[in-house]
């Protein structure tokens, strides 16, 4: 791929992302207004930081559905912070608060990195919070990513069901393996994962019956489906996703525990976010299960689906504009003016200073300076260099004398002779016009010497 081609993908990437990113904060304006703005009258109506202050903060976050062990952990984070800085005002620490959620929301390094390697990703969740149109987005992604991609349609007890992930998969241009309505759902993923196999698929996708959490026959559906494919394909990475109602708030939070006692949960697919006043609920699920909300979404396009970040998600909480590019920015500025400042710095150097208001100090080797108003001190041992020593050189040499600097010369000749015949005669030295005109064409001739 060319670089301009490159560079075209970036920006395509950026504009996505910033319209997603707005998009996102558009969503979360019910929850912004839900908790942030009960933050900013506690920023605003406390004039120090005591437990008085502390408590009102608790009981917003509480209230706003992040849940009381996210809460405790990101106000003892912000505590100590407050104490490490010194900070006085409560107003100097609403930075802080926001550093704190972020570190309580990270995703890990490597949770991403199933993208890369041969995967099974299986899609579970309760009826109605998008499991299907996630595998859909999902198929999309990945295809787009040129990644190989089969889907599953494992979800034989609704109806129309496999139409719905047909049409997906007719939008992501990607194949898709089913079964008739009502047959054994585990039959159909040991033939999507022989298919896998077979074909080299690099990301199968399995979509799930809703279960609902508290059903015990179809939980041990799952599990069954969970045995299949470790014992066909054991050597693929495996990921469990389970898909969440971001509009249900802490009944989301249930639904993730008892679904983690059936299936190991490696994330979170957090739906509906354009709209909700729970949106708090992103950072408790996280910190009560320890298992990381890897994508969010908050449209009905493939391109609503997005990887989580929680950078992004705390300043559309907090409507702050990301100020990560405009950092950039001025470090690129500052490094180019340092730069700049330096390259001048070294040219300064190399070029010679200008000699302004003095005579310029004679050469060693030079012609011998004549004495004004006396005979010259007779040469001994050698004879006198021509007159056209320095255009002699520069010819040999190879170089081209300007017709200025051979004007200069010449005049430097004539302004000589002509001090020598004064000086010969006996009136005097010479004018002073002529002194001048001999010292500015000397220094020339030294020049190109």
């Amino acid at each position: 791929m060319s670089e301009e081609m490159k560079k075209e993908a970036m920006g395509g990437e950026e504009v996505k992302k910033e319209g997603f990113f707005a998009r996102l904060k558009e969503g979360l304006a019910k929850t912004r207004n839900n908790i942030v703005r009960g933050i900013d009258n506690v920023f605003s109506g406390f004039s120090e930081i005591d437990d008085d202050f502390y408590e009102e903060l608790e009981e917003i976050l509480v209230m706003g559905d992040i849940g009381v062990n996210a809460t405790t952990q990101i106000l003892d984070r912000l505590k100590a912070q407050v104490k490490e800085q010194h900070i006085k005002k409560p107003a100097d620490c609403k930075q802080f608060l926001m550093q704190s959620i972020k570190e309580q929301m990270q995703v890990g390094e490597n949770a991403y990195d199933f993208e890369q390697e041969q995967s099974i990703v299986m899609i579970i969740g309760v009826n109605g919070v998008g499991k299907t149109t996630s595998v859909g987005k999902l198929a999309g992604k990945y295809k787009a990513a040129g990644r190989r991609v089969l889907i599953a349609a494992a979800d034989t007890f609704r109806a129309a069901a496999g139409d719905q992930l047909a049409e997906w998969a007719k939008r992501a241009d990607v194949p898709m393996i089913g079964g008739k309505e009502g047959a054994d759902p585990a039959s159909v993923v040991y033939d999507a994962v022989s298919a896998a196999k077979a074909r080299g698929v690099d990301v199968l996708l399995i979509d799930t019956a809703g279960r609902l959490h508290n059903k015990k026959n179809l939980m041990e559906e799952l599990r069954k489906m969970n045995r299949i494919i470790d014992r066909e394909f054991p050597n693929a990475h495996r990921e469990n996703f389970i898909v969440l109602d971001g509009t249900t708030g802490q009944n989301a939070l249930v639904q993730a525990r008892e679904f983690g006692d059936v299936a190991d949960l490696t994330g979170i697919i957090l739906t509906k976010m354009d709209g909700t006043a729970k949106g708090g609920i992103a950072v408790a699920i996280q910190s009560e299960l320890q298992v990381p909300v890897k994508y969010i979404g908050v449209g009905e396009k493939i391109e609503d689906l997005q990887r989580f970040d929680p950078g992004d998600f705390v300043d559309a909480l907090f409507d702050v504009e990301p100020e990560m590019k405009e950092e950039a920015l001025g470090d690129t500025v500052n490094v180019t003016e340092a730069e700049r400042e330096a390259e001048k710095a070294g040219l300064s150097q190399m070029q010679p200073e200008p000699q302004t208001g003095s005579k310029p100090e004679p050469q060693t080797g030079s012609q011998p300076e004549q004495q004004t108003g006396s005979e010259p001190e007779p040469q001994t041992g050698s004879q006198p260099e021509p007159k056209d020593r320095t255009r002699d050189t520069i010819q040999e040499s190879g170089w081209t004398m300007p017709a200025w600097a051979l004007e200069s010369i010449a005049e430097e000749e004539a302004a000589r002779q002509t001090e020598s015949n004064l000086t010969e005669s006996g009136t005097g030295s010479a004018e002073e016009p002529v002194e001048e005109k001999k010292e500015k064409v000397s220094f020339w001739k030294r020049l190109w010497s």
